[in-house]
């Protein structure tokens, strides 16, 4: 499972969220989107199929929807983005003996974050709130 990890004050914890389910190993199956969620729904759903698959052949990926409303915004996303894996790759890099080596973060296994996934009533609750946001979002805008 792939969560992305804002910083708990961030304005993307307030974005909807999507799980993208796709094949890990040997599966071969075509990958698909679900979503829009509240990132708590996100994770607990994502949580949910991903550990209790056990053939071990679902990965689930919990990214926000960036609300961005024209060519350009996502251009300067990309960007911004493409800097800020460049500063990181810069940070990485470590010299030993004068030689640069790259050490790879460990990934760290983590305890699942929810019990149960959320109810189907739940997460209709919660995507309600998502397109009440994005609709809200859309009259700012004009």
């Amino acid at each position: 499972m792939i969560i992305y990890e804002p910083e708990e004050d961030s304005d993307v914890n307030e974005f909807p969220w999507t799980v993208t389910f796709e094949p890990s190993g040997g599966d071969d199956w075509d990958s698909f989107i679900c979503g829009p969620y509240e990132r708590d729904h996100a994770v607990a759903l994502a949580e949910a199929v991903a550990l209790d698959d056990a053939e071990g052949g679902v990965l689930a990926i919990v990214k926000p929807m960036l609300p961005a409303l024209s060519a350009e915004d996502v251009s300067a996303t990309i960007e911004e983005l493409r800097e800020a894996a460049l500063e990181e790759e810069a940070d990485d890099e470590e010299t030993v003996n004068g030689t640069p080596v790259d050490f790879d973060d460990d990934l760290e296994e983590e305890d699942a974050e929810f019990d149960e996934p959320p109810s189907p009533e739940e997460i209709r609750e919660g995507m309600a709130r998502q397109y009440r946001r994005l609709l809200d979002l859309d009259a700012d805008a004009e």
